[in-house]
């Protein structure tokens, strides 16, 4: 008979240290969501299907962009797969830019992405000086505020409907203006040849 109440008072004794080390847990959790103090990786929301648009101040529309899936952080940054999007100047007229990637990290309040992952950049021609482009890539930044976009990644300028190619090493440009350099290792060619310097 004193085996078992040792047992029972032992069980109540271990439900008590248990029930309140969860309560101490939760506490605290509650006390670091209350004070911010939670890490910057905590996941604040999921998505499938999401579909987001910035706009400027005076309500032109700056991207439009669709995931398959996003996954919001704590500290507002979001991490994005299967990305189709649409950059548009602030020239009504010139034509947006069509972007694809399997992955995408937009940070700074939305202005900077991170598309990586068989990037594709894609603009129809706008006009007889600015010739359609496709540029090509594994991974690139794109500063919205600032129209600045770079890599230090290979990447492929073609003309669609023509057999110009152009390959270099590392790209800087600002696609609102359709000004792009490639760095270093510049090469042209046509379609069905080997590159040539």
């Amino acid at each position: 008979m004193f085996f078992s109440k040792r047992v029972f008072f032992s069980t109540i004794g271990l439900s008590v240290v248990v029930g309140s080390s969860g309560w101490l847990v939760v506490k605290s959790a509650q006390e670091q969501i209350s004070h911010g103090e939670l890490p910057a990786h905590f996941i604040e929301n999921t998505a499938e299907g999401l579909r987001y648009e910035k706009y400027d101040q005076k309500g032109w529309l700056q991207y439009s962009l669709y995931a398959k899936q996003g996954k919001r952080f704590y500290n507002q940054d979001a991490v994005l797969s299967e990305v189709n999007a649409e950059f548009f100047s602030k020239d009504q007229n010139d034509k947006p830019w069509y972007i694809t990637a399997n992955n995408a990290d937009v940070t700074n309040n939305n202005n900077n992405i991170r598309l990586y992952g068989n990037v594709i950049m894609q603009r129809q021609a706008n006009g007889n000086s600015s010739p359609a482009i496709k540029i090509t890539t594994e991974m690139i930044d794109y500063d919205n505020n600032k129209d600045d976009l770079n890599t230090d990644k290979l990447v492929t300028f073609t003309e669609p409907g023509t057999p110009n190619n152009t390959v270099g090493l590392g790209l800087s440009g600002a696609p609102k203006k359709g000004n792009f350099t490639l760095l270093k290792n510049v090469r042209s060619y046509y379609a069905g040849q080997n590159a040539k310097n």
